[in-house]
Protein backbone atom coordinates (compact mmCIF):
# COMPACT_ATOMS: atom_id res chain seq x y z
CA UNK A 1 0.00 0.00 0.00
CA UNK A 2 0.83 3.43 -0.63
CA UNK A 3 -0.43 7.20 0.25
CA UNK A 4 -3.40 7.69 -1.36
CA UNK A 5 -3.47 11.66 0.27
CA UNK A 6 -0.72 14.07 1.27
CA UNK A 7 0.13 16.87 3.18
CA UNK A 8 2.17 19.36 1.53
CA UNK A 9 3.38 21.46 4.51
CA UNK A 10 4.38 23.80 5.51
CA UNK A 11 6.51 24.04 8.72
CA UNK A 12 5.75 25.73 12.03
CA UNK A 13 2.12 26.24 10.36
CA UNK A 14 0.61 23.50 12.79
CA UNK A 15 1.53 20.13 10.95
CA UNK A 16 2.05 18.28 13.92
CA UNK A 17 -1.05 19.05 15.47
CA UNK A 18 -2.31 17.95 12.06
CA UNK A 19 -1.04 14.38 12.28
CA UNK A 20 -1.51 13.87 15.42
CA UNK A 21 -5.06 14.48 14.78
CA UNK A 22 -5.65 12.89 11.63
CA UNK A 23 -4.01 9.48 12.93
CA UNK A 24 -6.80 9.43 15.43
CA UNK A 25 -9.60 8.71 12.63
CA UNK A 26 -9.82 4.70 12.62
CA UNK A 27 -10.05 4.89 9.07
CA UNK A 28 -6.49 6.74 8.65
CA UNK A 29 -2.92 5.32 8.68
CA UNK A 30 -0.18 7.65 8.94
CA UNK A 31 2.76 5.45 10.36
CA UNK A 32 5.54 7.68 9.98
CA UNK A 33 5.19 12.37 10.25
CA UNK A 34 7.56 13.78 7.49
CA UNK A 35 9.61 10.84 5.63
CA UNK A 36 11.44 13.36 3.36
CA UNK A 37 11.06 10.57 0.40
CA UNK A 38 10.58 12.84 -2.22
CA UNK A 39 12.98 15.57 -1.95
CA UNK A 40 15.60 12.69 -0.86
CA UNK A 41 17.59 13.68 -3.58
CA UNK A 42 18.40 16.74 -2.14
CA UNK A 43 20.07 15.09 0.83
CA UNK A 44 22.33 13.11 -0.69
CA UNK A 45 25.74 13.54 -0.40
CA UNK A 46 25.10 16.36 2.11
CA UNK A 47 28.53 16.70 4.00
CA UNK A 48 28.36 15.70 7.96
CA UNK A 49 30.43 19.06 8.43
CA UNK A 50 27.03 21.77 7.76
CA UNK A 51 26.00 22.48 10.92
CA UNK A 52 22.22 22.84 9.70
CA UNK A 53 22.03 19.14 8.37
CA UNK A 54 19.15 17.15 8.55
CA UNK A 55 19.44 14.12 10.66
CA UNK A 56 20.07 11.57 7.71
CA UNK A 57 18.33 8.57 9.94
CA UNK A 58 14.75 10.41 9.53
CA UNK A 59 15.41 10.73 5.59
CA UNK A 60 13.60 7.59 3.59
CA UNK A 61 16.19 7.33 0.24
CA UNK A 62 14.59 4.34 -1.45
CA UNK A 63 11.25 3.81 -2.59
CA UNK A 64 11.88 -0.08 -1.67
CA UNK A 65 12.31 1.52 2.07
CA UNK A 66 9.11 3.78 1.23
CA UNK A 67 7.03 0.94 0.32
CA UNK A 68 7.91 -1.25 3.53
CA UNK A 69 6.98 1.59 5.95
CA UNK A 70 3.28 1.77 4.36
CA UNK A 71 2.97 -2.22 4.09
CA UNK A 72 1.27 -2.03 7.83
CA UNK A 73 -1.56 0.14 6.34
CA UNK A 74 -4.32 -1.91 5.07
CA UNK A 75 -7.01 -0.20 2.98
CA UNK A 76 -8.98 2.99 4.06
CA UNK A 77 -6.71 6.50 3.81
CA UNK A 78 -3.32 6.44 4.05
CA UNK A 79 -1.21 9.72 4.44
CA UNK A 80 2.07 11.12 4.73
CA UNK A 81 2.24 14.43 6.31
CA UNK A 82 5.07 16.64 5.26
CA UNK A 83 6.49 20.24 6.21
CA UNK A 84 8.63 20.60 3.03
CA UNK A 85 7.26 19.36 -0.41
CA UNK A 86 5.39 23.30 -0.74
CA UNK A 87 8.61 25.01 -0.45
CA UNK A 88 10.45 22.28 -2.60
CA UNK A 89 7.66 21.52 -4.89
CA UNK A 90 9.94 21.54 -8.18
CA UNK A 91 11.69 18.54 -6.80
CA UNK A 92 8.44 16.93 -4.81
CA UNK A 93 5.79 17.02 -7.54
CA UNK A 94 7.13 15.21 -10.22
CA UNK A 95 8.40 12.54 -7.49
CA UNK A 96 4.80 12.46 -5.52
CA UNK A 97 3.16 12.20 -9.26
CA UNK A 98 5.48 9.10 -10.46
CA UNK A 99 4.78 7.22 -7.21
CA UNK A 100 1.32 8.23 -6.02
CA UNK A 101 -0.72 9.52 -8.85
CA UNK A 102 -3.00 12.23 -8.53
CA UNK A 103 -3.65 12.27 -5.06
CA UNK A 104 -5.21 14.43 -2.51
CA UNK A 105 -2.78 17.39 -1.05
CA UNK A 106 -3.57 19.07 1.93
CA UNK A 107 -1.60 22.06 2.73
CA UNK A 108 -1.65 24.43 5.79
CA UNK A 109 -0.14 27.69 5.88
CA UNK A 110 0.17 30.63 8.45
CA UNK A 111 0.80 34.53 8.52
CA UNK A 112 3.99 34.78 7.12
CA UNK A 113 5.66 36.77 9.74
CA UNK A 114 4.47 34.59 12.40
CA UNK A 115 5.41 31.69 11.17
CA UNK A 116 8.96 32.72 10.69
CA UNK A 117 8.92 33.92 14.06
CA UNK A 118 7.39 30.64 15.37
CA UNK A 119 10.32 28.97 13.26
CA UNK A 120 13.26 31.24 14.69
CA UNK A 121 11.81 30.69 18.30
CA UNK A 122 11.70 27.03 17.79
CA UNK A 123 15.19 26.47 17.07
CA UNK A 124 16.28 28.98 19.44
CA UNK A 125 14.23 26.91 22.16
CA UNK A 126 16.24 23.34 20.44
CA UNK A 127 19.70 25.33 20.93
CA UNK A 128 19.91 25.22 16.89
CA UNK A 129 20.18 29.37 16.53
CA UNK A 130 22.53 30.80 18.14
CA UNK A 131 22.45 34.07 15.48
CA UNK A 132 20.05 37.36 16.82
CA UNK A 133 16.68 37.09 14.28
CA UNK A 134 18.67 39.80 12.32
CA UNK A 135 21.31 38.29 11.49
CA UNK A 136 19.97 34.98 10.87
CA UNK A 137 17.96 36.53 8.13
CA UNK A 138 20.63 37.66 6.84
CA UNK A 139 22.73 34.28 6.69
CA UNK A 140 19.87 32.68 4.81
CA UNK A 141 21.36 32.83 1.31
CA UNK A 142 25.16 31.71 2.86
CA UNK A 143 23.51 28.95 4.76
CA UNK A 144 21.23 28.14 2.06
CA UNK A 145 24.54 27.66 -0.01
CA UNK A 146 25.97 25.52 2.04
CA UNK A 147 23.03 22.93 1.93
CA UNK A 148 21.85 23.63 5.19
CA UNK A 149 18.02 22.28 6.06
CA UNK A 150 15.26 24.22 4.88
CA UNK A 151 13.94 24.53 8.24
CA UNK A 152 16.55 27.49 8.62
CA UNK A 153 15.27 29.20 5.87
CA UNK A 154 13.00 31.06 8.08
CA UNK A 155 11.92 34.16 5.19
CA UNK A 156 11.61 32.20 2.72
CA UNK A 157 9.31 29.19 4.22
CA UNK A 158 6.57 32.15 4.62
CA UNK A 159 6.85 32.49 0.76
CA UNK A 160 3.56 29.97 -0.32
CA UNK A 161 2.00 31.42 -3.75
CA UNK A 162 5.04 29.24 -6.42
CA UNK A 163 4.13 26.22 -4.18
CA UNK A 164 0.56 26.44 -4.23
CA UNK A 165 -0.04 27.43 -7.76
CA UNK A 166 2.57 24.66 -8.44
CA UNK A 167 0.26 22.12 -6.89
CA UNK A 168 -3.12 23.12 -8.24
CA UNK A 169 -1.63 22.48 -11.57
CA UNK A 170 -0.63 19.42 -10.96
CA UNK A 171 -3.54 17.61 -9.21
CA UNK A 172 -6.62 17.97 -9.46
CA UNK A 173 -7.83 18.10 -5.06
CA UNK A 174 -6.11 20.80 -3.42
CA UNK A 175 -7.45 21.87 -0.07
CA UNK A 176 -5.32 24.96 1.78
CA UNK A 177 -6.31 25.11 5.18
CA UNK A 178 -5.52 28.21 7.10
CA UNK A 179 -3.35 27.72 10.90
CA UNK A 180 -5.57 30.20 12.80
CA UNK A 181 -8.47 28.07 11.78
CA UNK A 182 -6.88 24.69 12.60
CA UNK A 183 -6.24 26.51 16.19
CA UNK A 184 -9.24 28.53 16.80
CA UNK A 185 -11.86 25.96 15.14
CA UNK A 186 -9.70 22.51 15.17
CA UNK A 187 -12.75 20.22 14.95
CA UNK A 188 -14.52 21.67 12.46
CA UNK A 189 -11.28 21.88 10.20
CA UNK A 190 -10.69 18.43 11.06
CA UNK A 191 -14.15 17.10 9.79
CA UNK A 192 -14.00 19.07 6.66
CA UNK A 193 -10.34 17.66 5.95
CA UNK A 194 -12.11 14.19 6.97
CA UNK A 195 -14.71 14.55 4.10
CA UNK A 196 -11.56 15.97 1.77
CA UNK A 197 -10.13 12.64 1.93
CA UNK A 198 -13.13 10.31 1.90
CA UNK A 199 -13.30 8.92 5.48
CA UNK A 200 -16.27 9.20 8.06
CA UNK A 201 -16.65 13.13 8.97
CA UNK A 202 -18.27 12.58 11.70
CA UNK A 203 -15.36 11.39 13.86
CA UNK A 204 -14.85 13.33 16.53
CA UNK A 205 -10.85 14.18 17.47
CA UNK A 206 -9.14 14.78 20.70
CA UNK A 207 -7.37 18.32 20.00
CA UNK A 208 -6.85 19.69 23.44
CA UNK A 209 -3.35 19.42 23.24
CA UNK A 210 -1.44 21.62 20.53
CA UNK A 211 1.69 20.25 19.46
CA UNK A 212 5.13 21.11 19.04
CA UNK A 213 4.75 24.86 19.96
CA UNK A 214 7.07 27.30 20.03
CA UNK A 215 5.86 30.15 22.02
CA UNK A 216 4.04 28.23 25.61
CA UNK A 217 7.06 25.96 26.25
CA UNK A 218 10.82 25.57 27.52
CA UNK A 219 13.39 22.26 27.73
CA UNK A 220 14.02 21.65 30.86
CA UNK A 221 17.02 19.60 31.79
CA UNK A 222 15.54 16.20 31.14
CA UNK A 223 14.24 17.19 27.54
CA UNK A 224 17.61 18.76 27.02
CA UNK A 225 19.28 15.80 27.99
CA UNK A 226 17.77 12.89 26.55
CA UNK A 227 16.53 14.82 23.18
CA UNK A 228 19.17 16.82 22.76
CA UNK A 229 22.62 16.02 23.98
CA UNK A 230 24.01 14.59 20.48
CA UNK A 231 26.26 11.82 22.82
CA UNK A 232 23.47 10.45 24.31
CA UNK A 233 21.35 10.60 21.10
CA UNK A 234 23.70 8.65 19.58
CA UNK A 235 23.79 6.03 22.09
CA UNK A 236 19.97 5.78 22.63
CA UNK A 237 18.95 6.32 19.15
CA UNK A 238 19.15 2.73 17.70
CA UNK A 239 17.56 1.33 20.70
CA UNK A 240 14.67 3.67 21.40
CA UNK A 241 14.21 3.61 17.23
CA UNK A 242 13.58 -0.15 17.48
CA UNK A 243 11.65 -0.61 20.51
CA UNK A 244 9.11 2.25 20.47
CA UNK A 245 7.37 3.10 17.36
CA UNK A 246 7.41 7.25 16.60
CA UNK A 247 4.10 8.15 17.66
CA UNK A 248 5.30 6.91 21.27
CA UNK A 249 8.53 8.69 20.50
CA UNK A 250 6.92 11.88 19.94
CA UNK A 251 4.57 11.95 22.99
CA UNK A 252 7.43 10.83 25.31
CA UNK A 253 8.85 14.11 23.99
CA UNK A 254 6.08 16.11 24.35
CA UNK A 255 5.72 15.14 27.91
CA UNK A 256 9.04 15.99 28.70
CA UNK A 257 8.98 19.64 28.28
CA UNK A 258 6.98 22.04 29.79
CA UNK A 259 5.67 25.15 30.07
CA UNK A 260 7.62 28.67 30.29
CA UNK A 261 6.61 31.08 32.66
CA UNK A 262 4.22 33.87 31.21
CA UNK A 263 6.28 36.41 28.58
CA UNK A 264 9.47 33.91 28.41
CA UNK A 265 10.64 33.39 25.36
CA UNK A 266 8.66 36.21 23.96
CA UNK A 267 10.32 37.91 20.74
CA UNK A 268 9.11 41.39 19.69
CA UNK A 269 10.04 42.76 16.19
CA UNK A 270 10.85 46.57 16.15
CA UNK A 271 9.06 48.53 13.42
CA UNK A 272 11.37 48.58 10.61
CA UNK A 273 12.36 45.36 10.73
CA UNK A 274 8.24 44.16 10.88
CA UNK A 275 7.44 46.64 7.66
CA UNK A 276 10.66 45.39 6.24
CA UNK A 277 8.89 42.00 6.46
CA UNK A 278 5.80 42.68 5.45
CA UNK A 279 6.86 44.49 2.48
CA UNK A 280 8.98 41.59 1.75
CA UNK A 281 5.69 38.98 1.94
CA UNK A 282 2.68 42.04 0.69
CA UNK A 283 2.82 40.21 -2.74
CA UNK A 284 2.22 36.72 -2.04
CA UNK A 285 0.07 37.47 0.09
CA UNK A 286 -2.00 39.16 -2.18
CA UNK A 287 -1.38 35.89 -5.10
CA UNK A 288 -1.91 33.28 -2.44
CA UNK A 289 -5.30 34.45 -1.22
CA UNK A 290 -6.47 34.75 -5.16
CA UNK A 291 -5.30 31.16 -5.56
CA UNK A 292 -7.12 29.80 -2.80
CA UNK A 293 -10.37 32.28 -2.73
CA UNK A 294 -9.59 33.53 0.84
CA UNK A 295 -9.39 36.84 2.28
CA UNK A 296 -6.12 37.30 3.88
CA UNK A 297 -6.30 40.59 4.38
CA UNK A 298 -5.73 40.22 8.14
CA UNK A 299 -2.41 39.03 7.25
CA UNK A 300 -1.23 42.33 5.84
CA UNK A 301 -1.66 44.18 8.80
Amino acid sequence: MKPNFLVAGVAKCGTTSLFHYLEQHPEICIPKKETFFFISELYENQSEDVRGRRDHSRIIFTEENYNQLYAKCQGGAIGEVSTCYLHYHDTAIPHIKKTLGDIPIIIVIRQPVERLISGYKHFTRMDKEDLSLESALAAETSRAELRWDFMWQYKRLGLYADGIAAFQQHFTKVKVILQEELTNQPIAVMQELFKFINVDDSVVPDTSVKYNISDPQQNNFWFKYLFQNKNVKTLLKPITHLLIEEKTRRKIMHKFRKPSKKGENKLTLDTELKTELMNFYRNDIIRTQQLINRDLSSWLK
